[in-house]
């Protein structure tokens, strides 16, 4: 199986790894800056193509793994499809809640796999959550947990690895580098977003050094989100672009106990029952996730779906319709 990637940046080579992951799997790379994708393809010793064009021309290329700023993401979609070939986007999909609702649409009638990179979905930690809040989607309440009176989300980082993800014409800021992960992952467990509020959405540092040289960027890089869900569950979600050491959790408060999760090891796993429900004893249950590669899961799903002309069973392009549909309404 041959696969494209286009856009040679940061999450390239992760990407890389992931699809190696899923067997023998031969990739071709290729960026509008062509010294990028030699660069790439010299590191990790792939194929590379001058001009990207070349992936989508390339009859042997099957699908396309998208790794490019959000703003070019719905003309290659567009452009996988008309070639014939499957796709992986990395999140957010597209800019409007329109586009997301047409992009599929036309994938759905070309007959094409999609498929959006929302990797919080394959974190061990958080397929855990899902199987505990499962039904929560759709009635607000969990067989452990009870009925659910909040969920807060937060993730945070550092930022300053490339200008584009600061800058508002180039899809950059907290909310669609930070935000819509976890806004993925609300959605995900507790169900469409039907109401948002903007609590605060701030630029903090106008300044950052990137690659060494001191720019002026103009996206945001904290927001503080209010939202609830169809099934009636309040959500909190804080993300931002200043936190000096990655942080990431999840904490869930239901009548009848609580959740705490993160990608990270060294923060709580666990879930306290008040009364014994849903296979948890009462009181404090630690969570034994373990350390994942989501990256190769990730992939891995992907291509899977390619082999088995199945559409997969997570970060659809319908589950990216719904979190354009939420950034719509906190716009309002």
């Amino acid at each position: 199986m041959r696969i494209g990637l286009i856009g040679c940046g940061k999450q390239a080579p992760k990407h890389i790894a992931g699809l190696r992951s899923a067997g023998e799997i031969e990739i071709v790379v290729a960026d509008r800056d062509p010294a990028l994708a030699r660069a790439l393809a010299e590191r990790e010793k792939v194929g590379w193509t001058e001009i990207v064009e070349a992936i989508f021309a390339d009859p042997k290329v099957v699908a396309v793994d998208l790794c490019t700023p959000t703003p070019t993401h719905a003309a290659l979609v567009r452009a996988s499809i008309a070639s014939g070939k499957d796709f992986f986007c990395e999140k957010p999909l597209c800019e409007t809640a329109d586009e997301a609702r047409a992009l599929l649409a036309l994938a759905d009638q070309s007959g094409r796999i999609g498929m959006v990179g929302y990797i919080y979905r394959f974190a061990p930690v958080f397929e855990q959550a899902r199987q505990i809040l499962d039904g929560t989607e759709k009635t607000g309440t969990s067989k452990v947990l009870g009925k659910i009176a909040v969920a807060t989300l937060r993730i945070g980082g550092r930022g300053s690895a490339a200008l584009w993800k600061h800058r508002r014409e180039t899809g950059g800021g907290a909310v669609s580098e930070m935000l819509v992960h976890m806004l993925d992952l609300a959605i995900w467990n507790f169900g469409p977003i039907t109401a948002a509020k903007v609590m605060m959405h701030e630029l903090y540092r106008p300044r950052r050094v990137i690659n060494g040289v001191e720019e002026a960027v103009d996206a945001e890089d904290f927001v503080l989100v209010q939202c609830r869900t169809e099934s009636g569950v309040p959500v909190i979600i804080e993300a931002d672009l200043l936190t000096p050491a990655f942080t990431q959790i999840m904490e869930v408060q239901g009548d009848n106990g609580t959740f705490v999760g993160s990608i990270q090891s060294d923060w709580p796993q666990f879930v306290f029952a008040i009364r014994e429900a849903g296979g948890y004893s009462a009181g404090r249950t630690e969570i034994k996730a373990g350390p994942s590669n989501m990256f190769e899961s990730q992939m891995s799903t992907f291509v899977g779906a390619v082999k088995n002309r199945r559409q997969p069973d997570r970060c659809s392009l319908r589950d990216s319709v719904h979190v354009l549909e939420a950034l719509e309404l906190m716009r309002a």
